[in-house]
């Protein structure tokens, strides 16, 4: 959460110098004398710096909440798949007594007093072959991460239960039985050409934004401005435009 106000503030103040600059060369020719310019250019620059950081800690906010949810549901996903299966087992019996269904582990199934479940923890989807032996009068609940078209088809038409990644992490999360730590592999280092892709990336509206500021001071002192005042605002929006939509 910290970093993602540090980048919010930083993207809000590299706008609001972008059109503090845009609209100090436009007020200019319009106001008499600089400071009547000035002010309007910092009343104009901030009323849209503040409803780009709105936009932005909007837009920012629900990006986050989602990847950091994906991603801890992936963390868990591939955790219960590599851990041993009477772990795995026992501990969504643990969560299910937790969340107040008592809950016991026989063989591969879990059972309560009402329902039995069958955990699949794979890591690849769970097939039609693989659900096929559970398609009997009482069926137990499928737990599993992902199915594929096929297995999703055929459960349908049976009406077997299934209880997928996001609803058992919905359940661990809520009766605190995730792991402590997860098991992972390394995480996979950047190379060459990813860094000097990023660094591109993000250096990219720095240099329209200096482009179009010097392109918009020398208006000042030439005897056309009308050219460089059009030439700078297009570049100055393209950095705006870069920085509010570009990929990080």
């Amino acid at each position: 959460m910290k970093r993602l106000l540090i980048t919010v503030w930083a993207d809000t103040a590299f706008l609001f110098f972008a059109a503090f600059l845009l609209f100090f060369c436009i007020f200019r020719y319009y106001l008499a004398g600089l400071l009547p310019a000035l002010f309007a250019a910092l009343a104009a620059a901030a009323a849209f710096a503040v409803l780009c950081h709105l936009l932005l800690m909007r837009r920012r906010q629900k990006k986050y909440g989602i990847a950091a949810g994906r991603e801890e549901v992936q963390k868990l996903a591939l955790h219960l798949a590599l851990e041993p299966p009477a772990q795995s087992a026992a501990r969504v019996a643990a969560a299910l007594t937790a969340d107040g269904t008592e809950a016991r582990v026989c063989g591969d199934g879990i059972y309560t007093e009402e329902r039995e479940y069958r955990p699949l923890f794979r890591l690849e989807p769970v097939t039609a072959d693989e659900i096929k032996p559970f398609l009997r009068p009482q069926p137990p609940t499928l737990i599993a991460f992902s199915f594929t078209k096929e297995a999703e088809a055929l459960a349908d038409a049976f009406s077997l239960p299934r209880m997928d990644a996001e609803a058992l992490y919905a359940l661990l999360r809520r009766t605190g039985t995730l792991p402590q730590e997860y098991i992972a592999g390394k995480a996979k280092k950047r190379g060459l050409k990813d860094a000097l892709r990023l660094r591109l990336r993000r250096a990219s509206a720095r240099g329209y934004l200096l482009s179009g500021a010097g392109l918009l001071l020398f208006s000042t002192v030439t005897v056309f401005p009308a050219y460089y005042v059009a030439a700078g605002a297009l570049l100055l929006a393209v950095a705006v435009l870069v920085r509010l939509f570009g990929k990080t």
